[in-house]
């Protein structure tokens, strides 16, 4: 009876205690998860956090404002004052409009307005300047943002590559123990020599070696990875591991169609184009100046003068004024400042077209380089895979005959080296295959969309 209550009261604190731990084991691994991240979640903490996008954003918040600020400027302008005189000595009176040496004081109110009638469109070409500017930054913020993009992928594909060097590293450790380990049984039996287990065990230290560097190129590319994101030294980072054996080989596109998606989707190029657009709205500006301006203007005040026994709300209405002014200003002579302007914003057009063909050169060079690339990753992609699948086999008969003693340390050696060497070339190669193919995407776009 003392056991069935014993039992009973210790069941649930055994159930209690599993739930606990089997709580803390899930949450374990929550907590693990939400440090691996994925290449999406790494572009977009970048991008939220990267200085150069920030910076660049303000220069594009900062466009906006220039933008808004000259559309302002076709308004009239409305001000208005008031002014406080004191007269000592000789003055004329206000009152009685006689020469007095009393001490007088007047009190003045006005409201005016301005606005130009005509001025060459300076105002309305500076509207479209800044408009222009204002699509050059935007672009100019896309260029950051797409070389951000880049070279997250960049360090990401350069961590898988370090993981799949530490994965080749490791595997190559466990061959050589279990190799060593069946060595050691045939010597205990008198089948092989002690040298030769003793020539496998320099082998599995070696690989030891070889690992522990391997993992030292790991941590490098991750601390690359994580200075690139600004992540803290002490947070826990690790990145998932994207699946590389499914790999499709693409159509690769003609230079001159790639050129011709190119040329009107990549920000570089439309950049150019933009400033190029607002460099000519700046020449219009230059040349308006020579044009005459014509200007209207009106307004209306008040005075009060202490002299005056009228009181204050009838001085106001008996001593008001109102004025309108219309005038033109026709340009002559201005030390040829004008003129001068006007060359140098034809030169800066002229520049600026330079530029804008020498992008687009430059845009046709790089898409001809790219798909030699990927044409040249694509063999490499497949003499490596050949090489793989003949090292490997390779490396399996070496193995069966060191275990009959047909074949000897250094010649298991030898195999071993060369199938991690082509297990490493394959890894390579399909990264360097990705990477390319994802380059001829970006010129087809502009943007790097198509890796998420």
């Amino acid at each position: 009876m003392q056991n069935r209550i014993i039992q009973f009261y210790t069941t649930p604190i055994i159930v209690l205690i599993v739930l606990i731990i089997t709580l803390l084991v899930g949450w374990s691994k929550t907590s693990n998860g939400q440090n691996v991240w994925d290449l999406k979640r790494c572009v977009s903490y970048a991008v939220d956090n990267n200085i150069n996008l920030s910076l660049s954003n303000n220069d594009v918040n900062t466009q906006k404002i220039n933008l808004l600020e000259s559309k302002a400027q076709i308004l009239p302008v409305l001000n208005m004052g008031t002014g406080l005189n004191f007269n000592f000595g000789r003055s004329i009176d206000p009152a009685t409009d006689q020469i007095s040496f009393n001490q007088n004081m007047n009190n003045s109110y006005w409201i005016e307005s301005s606005v130009n009638i005509f001025q060459g469109l300076i105002r309305y070409n500076t509207i479209s300047y800044n408009n222009y500017l204002l699509a050059a930054s935007e672009k100019e913020s896309d260029i950051v943002y797409n070389k951000l993009i880049f070279d997250i992928i960049s360090s990401y594909n350069e961590v898988l590559y370090s993981q799949g060097l530490e994965s080749v590293a490791r595997k190559q450790v466990d061959l050589s123990f279990a190799q060593y380990t069946k060595m050691l049984k045939m010597v205990e039996v008198g089948k092989e020599s002690p040298i030769t287990a003793q020539e496998l065990k320099s082998q599995w230290a070696s690989d030891k070696l070889n690992l522990t560097q391997t993992q030292t190129q790991t941590q490098k590319a991750l601390l690359k990875l994580k200075q690139l994101l600004r992540l803290k030294a002490s947070s826990e980072f690790s990145i998932d591991s994207l699946n590389m054996n499914s790999l499709v080989m693409n159509h690769t596109p003609a230079i001159d169609s790639l050129f011709s998606m190119a040329i009107n989707q990549m920000p570089d190029i439309k950049k150019e184009e933009f400033l190029l657009y607002a460099a000519k709205k700046d020449l219009a500006v230059a040349k308006g100046n020579i044009s005459p301006r014509l200007y209207l203007s009106g307004g209306f005040g008040s005075n009060y003068f202490d002299g005056d026994v009228t009181r204050f709300q009838g001085q106001l209405k008996n001593n008001q004024n109102e004025y309108v002014n219309m005038g033109i200003v026709i340009p002559i002579f201005n030390k040829a400042s004008t003129y001068s302007k006007i060359k140098r914003k034809k030169l800066a057009v002229k520049s600026q077209e330079l530029q804008l063909e020498l992008k687009r050169e430059l845009l046709y060079t790089e898409i001809w380089n790219s798909i030699n690339d990927l044409l040249a990753a694509e063999r490499e992609f497949d003499a490596s895979t050949e090489l793989f699948e003949f090292s490997n086999l390779s490396f399996a008969n070496i193995s069966k005959k060191l275990e009959k003693g047909l074949a000897s340390p250094s010649d298991y050696e030898l195999a071993k080296q060369r199938m991690v060497s082509a297990e490493a070339g394959l890894l390579k190669a399909r990264l360097i295959y990705v990477m390319r193919n994802q380059m001829l995407e970006f010129y087809k776009t502009g943007n790097w969309d198509h890796i998420f």
